[in-house]
C-alpha cells in the first residue's frame, strides 16, 4: 500500500512540475531513477494509465495525452485550477511533498507552518462533509467549564492562523444521549478543532443548502469570527506608514480580499478594506504598532486607542 500511495504522489508531483507535460517513456525512465521508486520496480503503461485514473477522480481533474502535444501528459485547463483555491493548494502540497521525498538533502532545509493539534479530526469531518452526515461532537470551549455535547452540520472547513475549524449548523443535545436526526436549524456557528475532546460520525444525514460557500460565508470577515449580529460591514480607512517597508507587505499580502491602495505618498499610503471590524481584526491592527493608524470609523479608531491605553497601563 506504501508503495502504492508512493507511486501516486510521484507522479501527481511530476504532472504538477511540468505544466507542458512528460510522454510515458519520461515518466518511466524518471521513475526508474527516483529515490521514491525503493523496491526498483518498472512502471508498465497498464499500471501508469491506472495511477492516472486514481489521480484524475480523486482530484477531480483532466490529464491529457494526444498527438499534437507530442502524447505528452499534462493537467489540462491549467489556468482555470489556479483559480480553484483549495484544489491548487491540494495538488501543490502533494508535489511538494513528492519533490521533499525525491530529495532527501531537501528535507533539513524546508519548514513548514506547524498546526500543531486538530488534524486528527480534520479527516473525520472531512468524510463527514463528503458524505452529508452529521457529526456528534464533545466539545470543551474555552469561555465553558464542562464540555458541551452536540450535532453539527459540517459544512466546510477554513485553517486560520495554525488552527483548523469546521463551519455547520448545530443542535445542543444532552450529554450521554443517542445522536438523532437534527431538528433545530441554528445559525451557522465556527468550532475549532483543537477544542474537540471527542468527534464521531453518526448514521444521521442532511441536506447541504445549494447557496452555501465558504468563501461567500467569510466574505467580510478578516479571519475566523462572523457576528452579524454584532458587527456591522464597514469601510475601514487605514494609514500605513514608511516604516519598516510596511506598505510592500500589505502590498504583496493583502490584509483582506477587499483592500485597495487609494492614497500614495512619500511618508504613507491610504488603504481601504471593506469588512467586519471584528476582535481577531483589532488585534491584527494591534500587532503592526506605530507602523499603522486606523483613520475611520471613528468608534473603530477609538476601539484601538482604548487598547493602546490598556497597554501603556501594563507598563506603567
Amino acid at each position: 500500500m506504501k508503495d502504492y500511495l508512493r507511486r501516486h504522489i510521484w507522479i501527481l508531483s511530476e504532472l504538477y512540475q511540468n505544466p507542458k507535460g512528460l510522454t510515458y517513456r519520461e515518466f518511466a525512465e524518471r521513475w526508474e531513477q527516483s529515490t521514491q521508486n525503493m523496491q526498483g520496480t518498472s512502471l508498465p503503461k497498464r499500471t501508469f494509465a491506472d495511477c492516472l485514473r486514481a489521480i484524475e477522480e480523486t482530484f477531480d481533474i483532466d490529464i491529457s495525452s494526444d498527438a499534437r502535444n507530442g502524447y505528452r501528459y499534462r493537467i489540462v485547463q491549467r489556468d482555470w485550477l489556479e483559480n480553484d483555491t483549495v484544489k491548487d493548494w491540494l495538488l501543490s502540497a502533494f508535489a511538494v511533498n513528492g519533490l521533499l521525498q525525491d530529495s532527501r538533502g531537501l528535507r533539513e532545509r524546508v519548514m513548514y507552518e506547524n498546526i500543531p493539534s486538530g488534524n486528527d479530526y480534520l479527516l473525520e469531518v472531512l468524510k463527514a462533509m463528503r458524505e452529508n452526515h452529521v457529526l456528534a461532537v464533545t466539545y470543551q470551549d474555552y469561555f465553558d467549564e464542562e464540555p458541551r455535547y452536540i450535532l453539527l452540520e459540517p459544512y466546510g472547513v477554513r485553517v486560520f492562523r495554525q488552527r483548523w475549524y469546521v463551519v455547520g449548523v448545530m443542535e445542543n443535545k444532552p450529554k450521554g444521549k443517542e445522536p438523532t436526526e437534527l431538528t433545530n436549524q441554528g445559525r451557522i456557528r465556527r468550532y475549532a478543532l483543537d477544542r474537540v475532546v471527542k468527534l464521531e460520525q453518526t448514521d444521521a444525514t442532511f441536506k447541504m443548502p445549494r447557496d452555501f460557500s465558504v468563501d461567500d460565508y467569510f466574505a467580510d470577515a478578516f479571519g475566523i469570527i462572523v457576528e452579524p449580529e454584532e458587527y456591522d460591514v464597514e469601510t475601514i480607512r487605514l494609514k500605513v506608514y514608511d516604516i519598516n517597508h510596511r506598505r510592500e507587505y500589505l502590498r504583496s499580502l493583502p490584509l483582506h480580499h477587499s483592500q485597495r491602495e487609494t492614497e500614495q505618498t512619500a511618508d504613507y499610503s491610504i488603504f481601504e478594506l471593506r469588512l467586519a471590524p471584528t476582535y481577531d481584526f483589532i488585534q491584527a491592527i494591534l500587532a503592526m504598532g506605530n507602523e499603522v493608524e486606523v483613520l475611520t470609523p471613528e468608534y473603530v479608531r477609538q476601539e484601538i486607542k482604548w487598547r493602546i491605553t490598556e497597554m501603556h497601563q501594563r507598563y506603567e
